[in-house]
Formats: C-alpha cells, structure tokens, sequence
C-alpha cells in the first residue's frame, strides 16, 4: 500500500529539514505541502530535495496555514484520495496543534519530533464517530441553518423534537456523550434559559470538513 505524507509548509525555515529527517524513519512514496501562496519557493526547493530522493511530491494552496477549517478540508481532500496517509506535524511550528488536531480528528496517524526521536502519535477517532446519529446530525444542522439558539425549548421546535429529547441530544445521559461531551456545541446559561450554539468543530463536521462515515451511524 502506498503511503503519502502530508505537511505544512509555512515561514519555519527547516521544514525541508523536517520532512526529509521524517521520511528516513516513515517512508513514504509522495509528500503532498499544505502552504500559502507566499511560500510558494520554499515549497520548490523542498520538492527539488525530495526529487533528488526519488520522491514524488506536490503542493496543495490553502488561503491560510493558520486556519483550522483550510487544514481540516484539505488533509480530508488528500485523505479521500489517497490509500494510507500520514501527517508530519512538526514542518511548521504554528500550525503544529491544528494538524494534529486534524489527524486526530480524522483518524489518521500523525508523527512528529518529541527531543531527538521522530515518533508516531496514537491514531485516535473521537467519540462521535460511533456516537453521532442522525437525530444528533439533524440538530447540529438546524443550529448551523439557522444560528445560535436562545433555549432548548426553540431549538427543540424547529427539529420536532420534545425538551426531554432535545436536552439528552445537547447533554447526553451517563455513558452516552450528547453533542456538548462531543465537543460539537457550546452552551450558555442565559437567566433560566439554554443558550446553544456550534462549536468551530460543530461548524466543520456540518459544512463537510470533518468526515462522519455512513456505516458507522446509530439512528
């Protein structure tokens, strides 16, 4: 099976450094660059290494390295594609916890520099992959259609569902995580009132950032 690496390019100066010293302890047959356009000639010279190696590579542009939401879509749009995909974490210093944020989240294996080792972070799902059901989707929809929500008892309207229902989707119940323990929605007392809105993970999972396999939903 082939594997790709993928890493973000950004101002740190060693990230060609970094990505050939990861690929000397996790091979890989293509390196695909998360960058900016501005960064566009560090991205060349890089690729220029890696050829040297006989390694294929390419640069994908996002808006911003900085941007959860950009990493998120792209690293899924590599992973859609490709067979096994790693995520070197440490090419860029800044952007270091999103991308890990990203293979964490997207269940894919992340490696980074911890003192001299490169080492591979454990590959962790989060909990709404088996836990998220479609009552649960519909109401991370209706919140992201319509904006945040004032109560429960509105919120719990505009998706036909009663308060009791409503509130366990929000706050779960013991042993089953509610959208909150996802960490897919935030909530505010507001005098005897709910206020519920998404998350920025809640925003991504909607808009299709964030992966939610068919098979693995429970109705």
């Amino acid at each position: 099976m082939r594997r790709v690496m993928v890493a973000v390019v950004g101002p740190d100066e060693d990230a060609g450094d970094v990505i050939l010293r990861s690929l000397r302890e996790f091979p890989a047959a293509k390196v695909v660059l998360l960058t900016e356009r501005g960064f566009l000639p560090r991205c060349s010279r890089i690729k220029e290494q890696l050829r040297g190696l006989g390694v294929e590579s390419e640069h994908m542009l996002v808006g911003s390295v900085r941007s959860l939401e950009e990493l998120f879509a792209a690293i899924k749009a590599v992973k859609e594609r490709e067979d096994s995909v790693i995520i070197n974490v440490d090419a860029d210093y800044m952007s270091s916890c999103l991308a890990l944020s990203s293979a964490f989240v997207n269940g894919v294996q992340a490696i980074g520099i911890m003192g001299d080792a490169m080492i591979a972070y454990p590959i962790m799902k989060f909990s709404y992959y088996s836990a998220l059901s479609e009552k649960k989707l519909k109401v991370l929809r209706q919140i992201f259609n319509k904006g945040p929500y004032d109560s429960l008892e509105s919120l719990g309207k505009d998706v036909g569902m009663n308060l009791p229902l409503i509130a366990y989707h929000i706050g779960g119940a013991p042993g089953k995580p509610g959208l909150v323990e996802l960490g897919l929605v935030e909530t505010a007392k507001k005098g005897r009132r709910l206020k519920v809105e998404l998350s920025k993970l809640g925003e991504l999972l909607v808009k299709g950032a964030v992966e939610v396999p068919d098979s693995k939903r429970k109705a």
